[in-house]
């Protein structure tokens, strides 16, 4: 096994050492990868020990032979643009000890290769260019990165996260770079800017069940709200990321101590992090069986909607809103395991009625809920498993995200007992056993 990467090295060190891995997981010694790539083994060993800087064809050339999809092409772009970046003295930088730049490393080498699994493009000469013209034009501004971070929100919730995964993650690290940079103007605006990129990022991991990934990208996203100095974003991190450990299975005290420290980092303020707390509470209630609760963390999240500015409640198509179809959907999913069918068939149709049709992921995940209350309150196996199964026939695989399959999942612990071994609910659980669907590779 290579040695790891020491926590503190530079961008040309860290190349160094990822061609190191990519040739040991390729099978090859020093001497053989240098004869196939046509060069001097002492040059690849002073590469690889980062006391050299390799040109690109060479890179380009051991990208190929090691078979790394583009991964080191993307590093040596992206030493070289380091490079290119003028050095600024006096301006406000974020401090991040030793530990933090190792994990940060880490997240981001470990998602190019999510990257290259997914088709990724690599960074090449046109972010050289880019990064050339701000020499002239000037260095980016936090607007404009607040901007992408409100795109890619939009998109997050429109495409399928495997389609949005590498460009998302590659301009996670570009704002990354510019950060260590020490970029001009508000250093808190900068940190709030992180922290919403690192928050999709991690969104997008999770929705693609890549769970242990997310789970870095959280903290990531934790650490630069609490740098910005913003309650209500370190909230939406805590709040969201206790909506996302719900439904990867993360262990319950985790969903319920991420929620409740986003309740007290908002300290009464109305705001989607508190909300989505509230409504992670409300559902883990409800799954949980303990009906009283569930339904007193749904009052208390519909007085605390009727709070929220409209510029959070008007938010209907992007990740970082909490519009009234956010609560409709919590409503549908809590009244569906605690009230009479009556009751709980009209929530599950106001909240499918609340959504555009093109939020196909979150209509799937709420006709779950028609099944729970089929298999509930009327006892009906065949009819409640099947409407189950049909509601993710309709459903784009690629869109099958983790919310979706769990949803799915949940429709199972409101089977009776005396079905659990039934045919239709074996099938089901069959089909749910299967992994996660993945766009294809190219030829």
């Amino acid at each position: 096994m290579p040695d790891p990467i020491p926590p503190a090295c530079g961008p040309w060190e860290t190349l160094g050492a990822v061609l190191r891995i990519w040739r040991t997981n390729a099978g090859l010694g020093l001497r053989p990868a240098a004869t196939q790539a046509f060069l001097d083994h002492s040059h690849l060993a002073k590469w690889e020990r980062g006391e050299r800087r390799p040109p690109g064809e060479a890179v380009a050339a051991l990208d190929a032979i090691y078979g790394a999809d583009g991964v080191l092409r993307s590093l040596h772009a992206m030493a070289e643009a380091a490079d290119a970046q003028p050095q600024r003295s006096g301006l406000p930088r974020l401090e991040v000890d030793a530990d933090d730049m190792h994990m940060e490393r880490r997240q981001i080498l470990r998602s190019f290769a999510v990257i290259a699994a997914a088709g990724a493009v690599p960074i090449d000469a046109v972010e050289r260019v880019r990064l050339a013209m701000n020499e002239t034009t000037g260095s980016d501004r936090v607007g404009d990165w607040e901007e992408t971070a409100w795109e890619y929100g939009h998109i997050l919730w429109r495409d399928p996260p495997a389609d949005v995964l590498p460009d998302l993650v590659l301009d996670a690290y570009a704002l990354h770079r510019v950060m260590r940079g020490g970029p001009p103007g508000d250093a808190a605006a900068w940190a709030r800017a992180y922290a919403r990129m690192a928050y999709l990022t991690a969104q997008c991991l999770g929705f693609m069940e890549e769970t242990r990934e997310a789970r870095h990208w959280w903290r990531a996203a934790r650490r630069a709200a609490q740098q910005a100095a913003d309650p209500e974003a370190e909230a939406a991190v805590l709040g969201f990321e206790a909506g996302q450990a719900q439904y990867s299975n993360r262990p319950a005290k985790v969903v319920i101590e991420r929620a409740r420290s986003a309740i007290t980092v908002a300290a009464g303020r109305p705001c989607a992090g508190a909300a989505e707390a509230h409504s992670v509470l409300a559902q883990a209630a409800a799954l949980a069986g303990d009906e009283p609760a569930a339904l007193n963390a749904l009052h208390a999240l519909e007085e605390l909607h009727d709070r929220l500015p409209a510029f959070t409640t008007d938010d209907t198509t992007t990740a970082f809103g909490w519009p009234p179809a956010r609560l409709l959907h919590t409503r549908s999913l809590v009244l569906s395991r605690t009230a009479p069918a009556p009751v709980a068939e009209a929530a599950i149709n106001e909240a499918v009625a609340s959504y555009p049709a093109w939020r196909q992921r979150q209509i799937t995940q709420v006709e779950m809920h028609r099944s729970v209350v089929a298999l509930r309150t009327h006892g009906d196996v065949t009819g409640g498993i099947s409407h189950a199964a049909t509601a993710l026939d309709h459903l784009d695989t690629r869109h099958h995200t983790m919310f979706v399959r769990r949803a799915a999942q949940w429709v199972l612990t409101a089977v009776p007992a005396v079905a659990a071994g039934s045919t239709p609910v074996a099938d089901y659980r069959e089909r749910l056993s299967l992994p996660p669907a993945r766009r294809p590779q190219e030829a």
